[in-house]
Order: C-alpha cells, then sequence, then structure tokens
C-alpha cells in the first residue's frame, strides 16, 4: 500500500518548460521519421519475460514504448539507460559515455529489438547487443544507437515510484524509485565512496547502507566515476531516490541526481 504510483503512470503529460536545479544540457536528437516495425508494440514486461535465464536475441519485429526514467549526467550510471512503461523497466547497454547528450530524463522513446539480445547479470534483466566478453549481453554500438532508440516526443517530468524498504523486490529493477523514511547508517562524514590511491579516480565503488525505522536496510551503490564520490553523506533522515539494481547479490539503489538528496534528507535522525 506504500506504492502510489508506477513510474510511467504517474508520468506527468506536460512538457517541461524551465530548466532543472540539475541540468541536463542535450542535444535535440529526435528521429525526423516515424519509423516502426512491423509488429504492434510489445510491452517491457513482455521482453523481460523472453529471458529464460540464458540470453535470447530477438528476430522478430518487436518494438517497446516508455520513457528513459536514468540520467548519466552525475557519472553514476555508465553506459546505460533506464526505460519504463507501466509493466515496468528495463536497462538498456548502450557503448555512450554521455547518453544525457542525446536522451533526457524523461525523454519518451521507441525501442527497436530485432538484432538486440536480452539478457541477465546478477538478476538484473538487460537489453543490448548480443553477448560480448563474457557477459549476457553487450554493449549496442554508439552508430546503431538513433535507429535503435528513437525521440519520439518532448521530454516530461519522471515522478519516481515511492516505496518503503519492506516493497522492494523484483519487479521494481531498473525503475526510478523514492525511498521514504530512510537515513544512512554511515553519518559521520563518510563520503560517498572509499578512497583508494591505487585508483586514477582516487576512489573505489563503494556500497553504503540505508535503514529504516522499522530496521529494514538496503545497499546505495555509488560508482568512483561518480562526480559526488567525494561528496559526505546526508546526514539526515528522509527520502532517497534512485535507480533499483543489484549488486552482489542485494538491491542497492544507483543515484542519478544527487543535487535532490539534501533537501530530501534534511530531516531530524529517528
Amino acid at each position: 500500500m506504500w506504492r502510489c504510483f508506477r513510474v510511467f503512470a504517474a508520468t506527468c503529460a506536460v512538457a517541461l518548460s524551465t530548466g532543472c536545479s540539475y541540468p541536463e544540457n542535450a542535444d535535440d536528437w529526435r528521429d525526423e521519421n516515424d519509423g516502426g516495425g512491423t509488429e504492434s508494440p510489445v510491452s517491457i514486461a513482455f521482453v523481460k519475460s523472453c529471458y529464460k535465464g540464458y540470453p535470447y536475441t530477438f528476430t522478430e519485429d518487436y518494438h517497446i514504448r516508455g520513457i528513459v526514467v536514468s540520467t548519466d549526467r552525475s557519472g553514476n550510471y555508465y553506459k546505460t539507460l533506464a526505460v519504463a512503461d507501466d509493466s515496468g523497466a528495463i536497462e538498456i547497454k548502450v557503448d555512450c559515455e554521455r547518453l544525457f547528450e542525446y536522451y533526457y530524463i524523461g525523454t519518451p522513446v521507441e525501442i527497436y529489438c530485432n538484432g538486440l539480445t536480452v539478457g541477465g547479470i546478477g538478476g538484473t534483466v538487460q537489453l543490448g547487443a548480443p553477448p560480448s566478453g563474457g557477459y549476457e549481453t553487450g554493449y549496442i554500438d554508439f552508430a546503431d544507437m538513433a535507429l535503435k532508440i528513437r525521440i519520439t516526443g518532448e521530454q516530461t517530468e519522471v515522478v519516481p515510484v515511492k516505496v518503503c524498504v519492506a516493497d522492494i523486490d523484483d519487479s521494481l529493477l531498473g525503475s526510478l524509485v523514492a525511498v521514504e523514511s530512510v537515513q544512512f547508517t554511515e553519518f559521520s562524514g563518510e563520503a560517498w565512496c572509499d578512497e583508494d590511491q591505487d585508483d586514477p579516480t582516487g576512489f573505489r565503488d563503494t556500497v553504503r547502507t540505508i535503514v529504516s525505522a522499522l530496521g529494514d536496510e538496503i545497499g546505495v551503490y555509488t560508482s568512483r566515476r561518480a562526480e559526488f564520490a567525494s561528496w559526505a553523506l546526508p546526514s539526515g533522515s528522509g527520502s532517497i531516490e534512485g535507480i533499483l539494481s543489484v549488486y552482489d547479490g542485494r538491491y542497492v539503489l544507483r543515484v542519478v541526481r544527487p543535487d535532490r538528496l539534501y533537501d530530501d534528507m534534511s530531516s531530524p535522525r529517528f
């Protein structure tokens, strides 16, 4: 009962007309042709259901319609788009390190599945190029990106799925969620990432822990590449937003809009 709405169902229909506090300086990369496969659109849930524990490469002309609910602007979501419709969300692997320059968060897209592969990693289902490098999916070539992921309209407001820790399950993987009434277990000035002098970034990928007032916990994964890796964690309590994923066998959030967190987690600790 804690879930207020699904991402796509709650997405506002009015395009944004003003800049946000964390600007997505992107080019308008809309395809001028309608395009489209010969088949009717299928849901993200259907595409994910084609994964039976081993990779499946589509030869059918399926396409899915959804909204981009991620941004790699902060560096914490690498070469990946998260796209949602009213049936769920899926991660899409693309060989581009600055996807925010092409796909705003809130961009409606159509994804053409013919030639793409659905596979899994650590419990998360992904869509990408055929298997590569020992992984069940590879990265879609940058040259193919505009053909496989076509912009179909104007940017809209994205509202995360509001949940408590106990609500989280596999159906939300790849979704932008806001976990309510939590605080970090680390609160004495710790940074998002631990230092690592042997890495060129100076940091290592790190999982911190947030806990609810009821004692339920979930991890928060931060990449060493994230521009906020050195920032101090929010010391208060409140709501934290991120893409739900799996890392090392546990659910984790990947923060994609860090500027929003410090106001959202400014209430006194419980």
